[in-house]
């Protein structure tokens, strides 16, 4: 066996040697970069009543965002969460779709207001705006928490800029797909940023933007509950109370409540329509579960209990250290809670996956600090699982069901995971 992994170690390295050297990697980034603008410009260019060449929705997941924007601009704001009136409003936007889809908004009465200035402009330039914005705040959170990676050599950076902006989850699934994943992104590379910079209570008000998806909060904030770091958490509540004041200050009481009944039916929805929230683009536990055994049975939610139990106190051992550990074991522990965010979920799509790369960029940084130029075979080969597996993960999943990229989440994740367990020295790093 130790045969076996030697040869198949030197295999690897030989690989990655010959070819995924700097000018490879950067031409198939910007290739890929290329080709998906291509098809977007293509996308709206033959789009008829909503459908296009590709058979796919011109702007994807926007227009349920536009139309919140519309109804904030055009109705009532008690309409806001009036789903038969989204249903109107998208079909009248988008004629040739199928009568029977729907893309209802359920995101809070706050994160609608940001698209009432975009939803006055033509869906299309609306659509295009907003990708502008998304590449911006991509961009933004990958360069602020660049600013605090000491170890990760100038040109590696400028690859790494070039991959994350290539990565499916986000070219394709957010930028193309129109999907707002990119303001979670940038909120948690904020809260990253200041915490690194000791500003703990602004990184709690920048954690608490997140708010407008809670679904990316469901480790990070128990984190810091069982770090018992109290500042952050005072800053995630003052953010939490401004966006409450700002909700009901600009729609009212009403459309609050209904956001509320709203997001505690939404983990029933995604259980019982397969149209709203397709499994197939998920890639949390409890979705990758209903995929395998082909829908929502009581197997799935025992599978998913049980892989709570298991796995969770592994965390939580290291969450209680947090605020105790050398400032490589803390990266680590923020990159594993990031990863496993993904996947110890209820509902996480595909596009919402583009934190990993914050997590990937830690991980990068401490292994540099350790073993310089040298990464470890097993980590360059995750990269590669992580940059590949989304572009065919779907359609495995559609054709076999199985979400292949959660395994490979798994896989990362539990390497995040025992390389922040590992002894702070070098040789703990060189070997892995």
């Amino acid at each position: 066996m130790s045969c076996m992994l030697r040869e198949i170690r030197q295999f690897s390295s030989a690989f990655f040697e010959r070819y995924l050297e700097p000018p490879v990697i950067r031409f198939v980034a910007i290739s890929f970069i290329a080709l998906e603008f291509l098809s977007l410009l293509i996308s709206f260019w033959t789009s008829k009543g909503g459908t296009n060449i590709f058979g796919s929705w011109a702007g994807g997941d926007y227009s349920c965002f536009y139309i919140a924007g519309t109804i904030l601009n055009k109705y009532s704001p008690d309409r806001l969460y009036d789903f038969h009136l989204q249903a109107v409003l998208l079909h009248d936007l988008l004629p040739g779709i199928t009568v029977t889809n729907e893309l209802p908004f359920i995101n809070p009465p706050f994160f609608a207001l940001l698209f009432r200035p975009l939803s006055l402009l033509p869906f299309t330039l609306s659509f295009y705006t907003w990708s502008l914005v998304s590449i911006s705040l991509y961009v933004s959170g990958f360069l602020l928490i660049r600013k605090t990676l000491d170890s990760i050599p100038h040109d590696a950076s400028t690859i790494a800029l070039l991959l994350a902006l290539s990565f499916e989850p986000f070219l394709m699934e957010s930028v193309v797909g129109g999907n707002t994943s990119a303001f979670g992104f940038f909120a948690i590379a904020l809260a990253l940023f200041l915490d690194r910079k000791g500003k703990a209570i602004l990184s709690g008000m920048a954690l608490g933007l997140c708010l407008y998806k809670p679904t990316y909060l469901l480790l990070i904030l128990p984190m810091f509950v069982f770090a018992r770091h109290i500042k952050l958490l005072y800053g995630f509540i003052i953010c939490g109370i401004l966006l409450a004041g700002i909700s009901y200050l600009s729609v009212g009481k009403q459309p609050c409540f209904d956001y509320v009944n709203t997001l505690l039916g939404a983990s029933q929805m995604s259980v019982g329509s397969q149209e709203i929230f397709r499994t197939f683009k998920y890639v949390d536990i409890f979705s990758f579960c209903r995929l395998l055994l082909r829908g929502s049975s009581p197997y799935s939610l025992v599978t998913v209990i049980i892989t709570f139990v298991v796995s969770l106190p592994f965390l939580i051992k290291l969450w209680l250290k947090l605020e105790h550990l050398d400032n490589s074991r803390r990266d680590l522990v923020w990159a594993s809670t990031i990863t496993w965010t993904a996947v110890f979920n209820l509902h996480f799509a595909i596009y919402d996956s583009i934190i990993v790369v914050l997590a990937v960029l830690l991980t990068t940084n401490v292994l540099y600090r350790k073993t310089g130029a040298a990464m470890p075979t097993i980590f360059r080969s995750l990269i590669i699982l992580l940059y590949i597996t989304p572009c065919i993960t779907q359609s495995i999943a559609i054709l076999l069901g199985f979400q292949l990229f959660t395994v490979v989440l798994i896989l990362t994740g539990a390497y995040q995971y025992f390389l922040a367990r590992k002894s702070d020295s070098d040789d703990g790093c060189h070997n892995i």
